[in-house]
């Protein structure tokens, strides 16, 4: 057996050597006393044991001879490296929206049903983080990153014990407006701005017990809340959407196609977090195995 020791040493000197701005441990068996000053992030493997085993028990007795057996181990070996590149690809991201990074270089550590992997990721080339980039051309990008902290805890552990399925409008407030209608009394209205500010993190409590009301928020293109239980009035009947989601995905899709916003969706079914740019979903997130914290 590997001195696991070693490992988190190699880790951390190749950390050091190629200036990575955090490293990141996905682990539920290795140490997490490391001596370094760069950041260490822990992320949950629940990623892992969601997606079940990797190798099937008899996936080396399928070869005919030792070449074959030989080529069977190495597809394993490689469908285990390239899993833990996915895993440590999800940290990163989730990392990002935190903001817990502070560059583009990422080292992460992978440890999982006898396998240790250190993999090299540069957010650079990372889909969830340049999608997101993207959407900052619109709409200044810590207040998506707020948005979807609060609908990545809307997604993972609900509201008062039930799941919650609500959607956050943001930008083009004035149109918006006038393609919706209050389902219920606004509970933002006439309330001064710093008490609608989705930055503000005292604030979003509040914003998740207005979650459970029908309809969606309406947040301006500098992050402040406009309304809650609001109900688009919009044809969505040409918008693709996945099968399955219900008339408020298609909504906050049709409206991001008709104004220029992006909208962010909690569904209530199983917590997927959905963002929607030109009338198109351009990016999924499973709540449940995106959890990242920082150790160090």
């Amino acid at each position: 057996m590997v001195d696991k020791t070693l490992i988190i040493r190699t880790a951390t000197n190749i950390a050091q050597e190629i200036s990575a701005c955090a490293i990141i441990i996905m682990s539920a068996d290795l140490s997490l006393n490391i001596d370094t000053s760069i950041p260490v992030l822990m992320a949950s493997p629940t990623a892992m044991m969601m997606a079940g085993p990797i190798l099937e028990g008899d996936d080396l007795d399928n070869g005919k001879g030792p070449a074959q057996r030989l080529q069977n181990l190495s597809n394993i070996l490689y469908r285990k490296a390239s899993s833990g590149s996915e895993y440590i690809i999800d940290a990163s991201a989730a990392a990002f929206i935190k903001n817990l990074l502070e560059g583009d270089r990422v080292v992460g550590i992978v440890s999982y049903e006898g396998t240790t992997s250190i993999v090299i990721h540069d957010l650079k080339d990372n889909h969830i983080v340049e999608e997101l980039k993207v959407c900052s051309e619109m709409i200044d990008l810590d207040i998506l990153q707020s948005v979807l902290l609060i609908a990545i805890e809307l997604g993972t552990y609900g509201r008062e014990g039930r799941s919650i399925g609500t959607a956050f409008i943001i930008g083009d407030t004035k149109e918006v407006m006038k393609r919706s209608h209050q389902l219920v009394l606004n509970p933002f209205s006439g309330h001064p701005e710093k008490e609608r500010n989705i930055r503000d993190t005292i604030r979003w409590e509040t914003v998740k017990e207005f979650s459970q009301l029908d309809g969606v928020f309406i947040l301006d293109s500098e992050g402040f809340l406009i309304a809650a239980g609001r109900y688009l009035d919009i044809d969505a009947r040409d918008v693709e959407t996945v099968k399955g989601l219900g008339g408020r995905h298609a909504s906050a899709a049709a409206i991001t196609r008709e104004t220029e916003t992006v909208a962010v969706t909690v569904s209530e079914s199983d917590g997927a977090i959905r963002i929607y740019r030109d009338g198109i979903q351009i990016l999924e997130i499973n709540p449940r195995s995106f959890e990242v914290s920082l150790l160090t």
